[in-house]
């Protein structure tokens, strides 16, 4: 398996990412990192100076990795939010749900500072998948622009 990490797909209309990682929660902050891509492509420019916490349950992995990415959404339609370092527990599984807490750190929107993407209206259901191997997982999604 190669390393971490994410790629764009050729899509008619809206934004496909495939990410990867050793572990869900690798593939999950992969993901994570494509949407903050795809929203500002001058993410390498976003500094480190707002922290927070981001705690989501859901009833299954597809639930918890779109409300984890629409949690991202609504920080930077609301709050301007911008994310750079996004490092995720181990995601906990009972019989009934899976949590998932993370530490995100980044910037407020500045746009003399940071490059405007494109503008992601929503995360789909349409073509997720979350593929789990042995040694990898490997995450398909679009983001309806």
């Amino acid at each position: 398996m190669r390393n971490a990490g994410y790629r764009f797909l050729d899509h008619t209309a809206d934004v496909s990412v495939e990410a990867q990682g050793k572990t869900l929660e690798e593939a999950f902050e992969q993901t994570a990192y494509s949407l903050m891509e795809t929203i500002t492509p001058s993410y390498v420019k976003i500094s480190s100076e707002i922290q927070k916490t981001v705690i989501i349950e859901a009833e299954d992995q597809e639930a918890l990795l779109f409300d984890f990415l629409t949690e991202f959404l609504y920080l930077f339609d609301v709050e301007e939010l911008i994310f750079n370092e996004i490092k995720i527990h181990p995601i906990k599984h009972d019989h009934t749900k899976y949590h998932l807490e993370a530490d995100i750190k980044g910037d407020k929107f500045n746009k003399n500072k940071h490059e405007a993407g494109i503008e992601v209206k929503a995360i789909t259901y349409s073509f997720m998948k979350i593929e789990e191997k042995k040694k990898s997982v490997k995450i398909n999604i679009v983001f309806d622009i």
